[in-house]
């Protein structure tokens, strides 16, 4: 068995510890604080799948920084900024740079990362370790991980809202038995298709965006995951009879919504349309519905929603014959970054 396919179902079990083990001594911290979450790559989405807690629960308006913006961002920083650095390894080359910067300006920051004893994990004034073990491949554990300690930090005070927290690695395990059973058909509606659109449902556009992260990293697939609403303003302009869609949401209501975008991308411009949502429904007004256990609030339903697309790049690259558990150039740049590259 490839080893991504046992870390996605080790996920439970780490988010259950993260929950367990999560201090309450920072709780403080976020009265009257600006709030910035520093990422890239997966860690990134975590970061933007996470600000809607912040939003919800906090009242903050969480800025999240690509990793290659953070020098555009240090002249407003500042002693009322809080400052949370989220990188798996903790050493890559835009982390480090990160770290340097804030360092430089005597700002204090947050760590989160799967090593304590990384560069990160040393600069920071506080380590929230990720809690994931040994990850090999794409990342999957460190990526709910980092979601669920935003979480955690965000809904801190918020007594109906981590008694959902507690619920999630349950939800986790029900979403994977779900999605085991249809993770071929969601691969066989893709296909042998070069492209597919992923577009999330307002707080399911960073989903959007991780989906189609794992999917080019394990399938090697020219996958586009953006906000619903962004999707309409231009790149539906490409679209092409049969060209595979994946609609994205949580709710009843935005459900509803998504049927309407269905009708008309599958009716005016011959989309194949698909959803994955939390409606436990096969079939929703005639659209094959893929969905996530996840009954409480939307903010905090992104982990849930986040798994069958990791299920769904393990089973495509191994019926692909790929190198599910390493990569073609990714682990070539982080460790040769700054060296020359020689052919």
């Amino acid at each position: 068995m490839a080893m991504l396919l046992k870390e996605i179902y080790e996920q439970p079990e780490v988010i259950k510890e993260v929950w367990q083990s999560f201090s309450e001594n920072h709780e403080e911290n976020l009265k009257n604080k600006k709030v910035f979450l520093f990422g890239t790559g997966a860690s990134l989405s975590a970061c933007m799948q996470a600000k809607y807690a912040f939003l919800k629960y906090t009242g903050i308006n969480a800025v999240v920084v690509p990793a290659c913006e953070a020098a555009y961002y240090m002249q407003i920083l500042d002693e009322e900024s809080l400052v949370f650095v989220v990188s798996q390894s903790g050493e890559s080359y835009e982390t480090i740079e990160i770290c340097n910067k804030l360092t430089g300006k005597n700002i204090s920051f947050m760590a989160l990362t799967n090593h304590g004893d990384s560069f990160l994990g040393k600069s920071a004034k506080h380590c929230f370790l990720l809690r994931a073990g040994t990850e090999l491949g794409t990342a999957t554990k460190t990526q709910t991980s980092s979601v669920m300690l935003l979480y955690l930090i965000a809904a801190n005070q918020q007594v109906c809202a981590k008694r959902q927290l507690e619920e999630i690695p349950e939800a986790m395990k029900k979403t994977l038995e779900l999605a085991e059973a249809y993770k071929k058909e969601l691969g066989n509606f893709i296909g042998d298709r070069k492209v597919v659109y992923l577009a999330g449902m307002d707080a399911h556009a960073p989903t959007a965006l991780q989906a189609s992260l794992m999917l080019k990293e394990k399938v090697w697939l020219h996958a586009e995951g953006l906000a619903l609403a962004e999707f309409r303003h231009g790149p539906v302009e490409v679209l092409e009879e049969g060209v595979p869609v994946i609609l994205i949401g949580h709710g009843a209501e935005k459900i509803r919504t998504l049927l309407g975008h269905a009708g008309f991308l599958s009716k005016v411009c011959h989309a194949d349309v698909v959803l994955v949502t939390n409606s436990r429904e096969a079939y929703i007004e005639g659209y094959r519905n893929f969905p996530y256990v996840w009954e409480g609030d939307e903010e905090l339903s992104h982990i849930c929603a986040t798994l069958p697309f990791q299920l769904l790049a393990e089973t495509m690259a191994a019926e692909r014959n790929y190198d599910i558990d390493g990569f073609k150039y990714i682990g070539k740049i982080l460790n040769q970054y700054e060296k020359p590259i020689t052919t």
